[in-house]
């Protein structure tokens, strides 16, 4: 998987995610982009579906991993509007160029942390995120960073999960499977 030539320094208040999705885990997720897209799509549809991006529309796409909701939201801003997704994760950055100019579209992908990245007042009608803004270790200081951004009139569709126990997709799964298998380490708070 190309690297962009300038790798994200691991630096500010997100350095540890941006050290972890640029290792071993940022590769594997990019390995796996079809398969994760996949079993994403229903959040990625419905979340576009609620964005409701319109043709002259800018929408940044925070966390936007290998390109999905990106390239998605693309084909409803069409050329007179503009898909952004930004990411800390070279390798999915990469992945995500590399989507887009298979695909012929004009998305755009930054590799950057949303939480502290300059963007220009008011650039954007449309923030999403699949998934993306739950690792933010400051999230109050990341989304009024990133609500700068945003029109006075913009909007926001966000995907975010719930604990474990309140999210059967993630823990049903696990009960199944823990009678077979060694009881996994529970994770550390803001883990990935």
């Amino acid at each position: 998987m190309p690297r962009p030539a300038d790798p994200l320094a691991a630096t500010g208040p997100n350095a540890e995610q941006i050290e972890y999705w640029n290792s071993d885990a940022g590769e594997r997720w990019a390995r796996n982009q079809d398969r994760l897209d996949a079993m994403l799509h229903p959040f990625s549809d419905a979340m576009v579906r609620i964005a409701a991006p319109k043709t002259h529309e800018r929408a940044l796409d925070i966390g936007c991993g290998c390109g999905a909701t990106t390239l998605a939201l693309d084909t409803h801003t069409g050329a007179s509007g503009r898909a952004l997704g930004i990411d800390i994760s070279a390798p999915m950055i990469a992945r995500a160029r590399e989507r887009a100019l298979a695909a012929g579209s004009t998305a755009e992908f930054m590799l950057a942390d949303a939480a502290t990245h300059a963007f220009e007042p008011g650039a954007f009608d449309i923030l999403t995120s699949r998934f993306g803004i739950m690792f933010f270790l400051e999230p109050v200081a990341a989304f009024a960073h990133m609500r700068k951004a945003l029109t006075p009139e913009g909007r926001a569709a966000f995907v975010c999960w719930r604990p474990m126990k309140e999210n059967p997709w993630l823990s049903l799964p696990l009960f199944a499977a823990l009678p077979h298998i060694p009881k996994p380490e529970a994770p550390e708070p803001g883990a990935p």
